[in-house]
């Protein structure tokens, strides 16, 4: 009897024994997996942050780049950028004091993250204001362009006309009236041919043409009428001044004629003409240059 009682304790002990070393070694297994899934979650979460700090320095160095690059553009836009990179210099000094102090959280990098793109989104609005200045710039830049090229044109055209009126200030007109017989007259109805003669510059003889205008308004041009012609003579002289038809035109004596040539215009009417006063005008290309009259009875 003795001797299975005391197998029986030592059977109880044995399994008590067994018992409290299943449970210590449960309980260390636990504390074991525990250990590990704090540890993986303090990687992950050590990862995380590094990662996140990681995108906000590449976006303060992106945004001082473009900063940098946007300067000299303008003075206005210089003082706006000048603001923004105040912003990020502040973001990015708040940034080391907490990470040297160690209190930086993933919440903390997010919170910075977002108010470096608000800090990108103003300055995305400067530079599509300053692109819209630019353009308005542009466009007027251009008006300026085309109304100097105008005033420019406006100019030449001014120099050529001063230049061939300044030419003809005291060139030599004269007019007469000539019946039968290249015999002078007054007289309207006997009129055969009227001849106008005047200097020119040599250069000009080509591109004249003229216009006639007679008492009742009406109008006969050279460019759509065979009545008038003209030519170039070397030595031309009206007939007797003291007998020409009444003259309203220039005289004046020429010091210089290397460069001039001696035009005379030859009206030759296809019907009788009226009295009163005879018009003509005179055109170099589209430039008036001047005119003489004659006054028949």
């Amino acid at each position: 009897m003795i001797t299975k009682s005391k197998e029986s304790v030592t059977a109880v002990i044995v399994t008590l024994l067994f018992v409290l070393a299943c449970s210590v070694a449960v309980y260390f297994f636990s504390l074991k997996s525990l250990a590990e899934d704090e540890l993986t979650s303090e990687k992950v979460k050590t990862e995380k942050m590094l990662s996140e700090k990681l995108a906000l320095s590449k976006e303060i160095e992106k945004l001082k780049s473009e900063i940098v690059g946007y300067k000299g553009k303008s003075a206005d836009l210089d003082k706006r950028l000048m603001s923004l990179e105040t912003q990020l210099q502040q973001k990015e000094s708040e940034l080391k004091n907490q990470a040297r102090k160690g209190e930086t959280t993933i919440a903390d990098y997010k919170k910075q993250l977002a108010d470096l793109q608000a800090i990108r989104n103003k300055l995305n609005e400067e530079i599509a204001r300053q692109n819209e200045q630019l353009v308005a710039l542009q466009k007027e830049n251009g008006n300026l362009k085309n109304t100097i090229a105008m005033m420019e044109e406006t100019h030449e055209d001014l120099v050529t006309r001063n230049t061939v009126l300044s030419q003809l200030i005291s060139e030599n007109y004269g007019v007469e009236a000539h019946k039968k017989r290249n015999k002078l007259t007054v007289n309207s109805k006997r009129t055969k041919e009227i001849l106008l003669g005047f200097d020119v510059p040599t250069e000009m003889t080509e591109k004249l043409s003229f216009k006639i205008t007679s008492p009742d308004g009406k109008a006969v041009a050279s460019n759509n009428s065979k009545t008038i012609t003209y030519t170039v003579k070397e030595d031309f002289e009206f007939s007797d001044s003291e007998v020409m038809a009444s003259i309203n035109g220039t005289y004046a004596s020429i010091s210089d004629k290397r460069n001039k040539k001696r035009v005379v215009l030859t009206y030759k009417p296809e019907q009788k003409l009226a009295g009163g006063v005879y018009m003509i005008d005179i055109f170099s290309d589209s430039t008036f240059v001047g005119s003489s009259q004659i006054r028949l009875k």
